[in-house]
C-alpha cells in the first residue's frame, strides 16, 4: 500500500497519459491512414490535441496544481508545451525514420513511440507542478526582476 501512496502521481499520469496516447494514436491514424494527410503534419495536429488534453488532467488530476488566475494558467501551459516541444521534435523525427525510411507499421512505431515519449513527459510534467516547482515561474520572475533592480 506505501508503494501505492509513494508513487501515486506517477501511477495516476500513467493512467491519463494512456488517455492521451489513445487520442494521439486515434487521431493520427484517422488523420493520416483515412484522410490521406502527410506523416509529420498528421503526428504533429495529434500531438497538439494530446497535449491541450495532457495539460489539464496532468495540472489538475495528477499533480493536484490549482488554477488560480488566467495568468497563472497561461505561463504554465507556456512552460508545459515549451518542455513538450523537445517530445515533438522527438516523436516527428521517430515516426517519419522509421515509417518513412525503415517503413515499419505506423500505428506500431505511434505506440511506441508513445511510451518513449510518455516517459519523458512524465519528469518534465513532474518539474512543472510538483509541490516544490509551483512558483518556479514566479521565483524566475522575481529573481530577474531583482537583477535589474541590482544593475540600476
Amino acid at each position: 500500500m506505501n508503494l501505492i501512496k509513494k508513487y501515486r502521481n506517477f501511477w495516476v499520469y500513467c493512467f491519463f497519459g494512456f488517455l492521451a496516447s489513445l487520442i494521439n494514436i486515434g487521431i493520427f491514424d484517422i488523420s493520416h491512414n483515412y484522410f490521406h494527410i502527410p506523416l509529420w503534419i498528421a503526428n504533429t495536429v495529434a500531438w497538439f490535441i494530446s497535449n491541450f488534453f495532457s495539460f489539464f488532467v496532468t495540472k489538475l488530476y495528477v499533480f493536484k496544481s490549482e488554477m488560480e488566475n488566467f495568468k497563472k494558467l497561461f505561463q504554465e501551459g507556456f512552460v508545459f508545451l515549451i518542455s513538450r516541444i523537445f517530445s515533438l521534435i522527438f516523436d516527428d523525427l521517430f515516426m517519419i525514420f522509421a515509417v518513412l525510411i525503415l517503413p515499419w507499421n505506423n500505428l506500431i512505431i505511434k505506440a511506441i513511440d508513445q511510451i518513449i515519449v510518455g516517459l519523458f513527459n512524465y519528469f518534465s510534467s513532474k518539474l512543472i507542478f510538483s509541490y516544490n516547482n509551483r512558483h518556479l515561474i514566479e521565483r524566475l520572475k522575481s529573481l530577474k526582476e531583482k537583477r535589474s533592480r541590482d544593475e540600476i
